[in-house]
Order: C-alpha cells, then sequence, then structure tokens
C-alpha cells in the first residue's frame, strides 16, 4: 500500500503546485503599450486587474495569467503565442464556431501548453471575450470577472462550450 501512495504521489504533485503569487502593479504605459500589441483596448476587468498586480503565477494549477512584463525577452507569453499557433494550425477556433480570422490574445497557458486562455477580438460575432481551450474542452466567458468567478467556484458561472 505505501509503495502504491509513494507513486501516486510522485505521479500527481500534491503539494508541489505554485503558491499563488501576484507582481506589482503595471504601469499605464505597460498596459498601453500591451493594447497596441493586441491592437484593441483591453476588456475592462482585465485592464483593471493588470493595474493592479502585473500578472498572477500560480492561478489555476500551473496556469498564470500574464502581465505586460511577460511579454519581454523571456517572458512566459511566448508559450502562450506557441499554443495559439497550435490553436490556429489545428483549426480549433473553428471546431467551436469562432470566426476563422477571430483576435485571439493568450491570457494565459499552462507549463504543458496543454491548456490556454485567449481574450477575444470578436465583439461583433458574440458577447464572450474570453476563452479557456485545451484538452478537449472549451469554455467562453463574458468578462475576466467571469472567467476569475469560474475557476475560484464552478457554480458561479456557466460557460457556453460553443459559439452559437
Amino acid at each position: 500500500m505505501s509503495k502504491n501512495v509513494v507513486e501516486y504521489l510522485d505521479e500527481v504533485p500534491v503539494g508541489r503546485l505554485p503558491i499563488p503569487r501576484l507582481h506589482p502593479p503595471a504601469s499605464a504605459e505597460g498596459i498601453a503599450a500591451l493594447e497596441q500589441r493586441y491592437g484593441q483596448r483591453l476588456e475592462a476587468g482585465y485592464r483593471e486587474f493588470l493595474a493592479l498586480t502585473d500578472g498572477m503565477d500560480g492561478f489555476h494549477l500551473t496556469m498564470p495569467l500574464f502581465g505586460c512584463h511577460d511579454w519581454g525577452t523571456g517572458g512566459q507569453a511566448g508559450g502562450g503565442l506557441a499554443f495559439l499557433e497550435g490553436v490556429r494550425e489545428d483549426g480549433t477556433a473553428e471546431d467551436v464556431g469562432l470566426p476563422a480570422d477571430v483576435g485571439l490574445f493568450p491570457v494565459s497557458v499552462d507549463a504543458d501548453r496543454a491548456q490556454g486562455i485567449f481574450m477575444l477580438d470578436a465583439q461583433d460575432v458574440l458577447p464572450e471575450r474570453f476563452w479557456w481551450v485545451g484538452e478537449g474542452s472549451s469554455a467562453f466567458y463574458g468578462t475576466f470577472a467571469d472567467l476569475l468567478a469560474h475557476a475560484v467556484d464552478p457554480r458561479s458561472y456557466s460557460p457556453r462550450e460553443y459559439v452559437d
């Protein structure tokens, strides 16, 4: 029995998940530069989040929430761009009903690049602004606050899985 417990703990790192860590607030200039990179104004809740903390490590298991600093050289956002490229190549966005040319901006990606969160630029097509996708699942969230609420308590928000 003890051998099985040791093997389980080796495979499932209970207690070894990152402790959530907040960063100092992003500057107004940093947020403006991120908006310029994205090509439009960031969703209000995400913008407010960045003004309070420039990202969060350990948001959900091995997923951070990217801040402005993550877009610099050596930042975590490179993994988000790699995940985005995979999502584009395999047609995942179209599979859930998003237009092929939808604007997707990485907000998070897990360490394995198996799931990620994107801010959507498709306000003329759907009301949601965030898409959490990966490992065979898909969920759309109206606001950044909805995404955070669902991550804390899945009963608090019922995201759609597909665009109608």
